[in-house]
């Protein structure tokens, strides 16, 4: 249903940094026209996340942002290039396609940005050991980086703003849905019979708490597992194990609350 489709959007950005508590969601008919929606679907998903307690309703005022929800902490942010270092594997990028484009009002949104600053839209397929695994789809300032080039998008994003420009990545906020891919993804990804693949959307931003980057990534799900332990004195997840594996129990029980989740490729 439309509605359900636009809450899960709306309650992304309530949760990302695009809101603090106690700011005002933009007014019924600004969401009308950013999602293309009628009313009714509208306070149909806002009705959704006042029953969530992610919003309040005040009258002749607004809504405004209540609360956000519990984001457990995950283990360090990584790149592609090094988390695949770190387990011995060769990552590598093709990039399908790279341009200066002005985002829609959902990109600006995410971003932070207006509809009339210019981002780079890139489209890459990562290959672990040579083998298609993830599909990313990013938006970037381009004021942010002037210089951004193919080249430095077939190694890592991350490596040439940390090492070459100098900036700080403070972390990045995500979510994970599964979704069903078009023909050209199951081509890229050489997946069969609708196959569905896990599908992150992240916001990542530097210590000043500017976005620099808003990225959808696809990945070969049956590539992939995805696992944590949740110990009740902390209510946090504690274990990601690679498939096939075997881990101790009293290690489980003893791992820190900063040693969370991973996604670990199957071999």
């Amino acid at each position: 249903m439309l509605y359900k489709n636009i809450a899960k959007k709306l309650r992304f950005r309530i949760n990302s940094d695009e809101f603090a508590i106690g700011d005002v969601l933009p007014t019924e008919r600004q969401l009308m026209e950013e999602y293309q929606a009628s009313r009714v679907s509208i306070r149909k998903a806002i009705e959704e996340l006042v029953v969530l307690d992610l919003i309040e309703k005040k009258q002749g005022s607004g809504t405004y942002i209540k609360r956000k929800e519990v984001v457990h902490l995950m283990s360090p942010l990584q790149s592609g290039l090094e988390s695949s270092n770190e387990r011995g594997q060769t990552i590598t990028s093709d990039v399908l396609e790279f341009a200066i484009v002005y985002p829609d009002d959902e990109i600006a949104n995410r971003l932070k940005i207006n509809t009339t600053d210019r981002v780079y839209y890139t489209k890459r397929l990562r290959k672990i050991n040579d083998r298609p695994q993830i599909i990313e789809e990013s938006f970037m300032p381009v004021n942010l980086f002037p210089e951004l080039s193919i080249r430095t998008l077939e190694r890592s994003k991350f490596e040439y703003i940390e090492k070459n420009l100098g900036l700080i990545i403070e972390g990045s906020y995500q979510e994970f849905s599964p979704v069903i891919p078009d023909k050209e993804e199951e081509k890229l990804l050489n997946l069969q019979g609708r196959e569905p693949v896990l599908q992150i959307t992240s916001l990542s931003n530097f210590q000043d708490g500017t976005i620099f980057d808003y990225s959808i990534m696809k990945f070969k799900a049956s590539e992939y597992l995805h696992a944590i332990y949740v110990r009740r004195e902390t209510q946090g997840p504690l274990l990601s194990q690679k498939k096939g594996s075997t881990t101790d129990h009293d290690s489980q029980l003893h791992a820190s609350a900063e040693e969370t989740l991973k996604f670990y490729p199957v071999q």
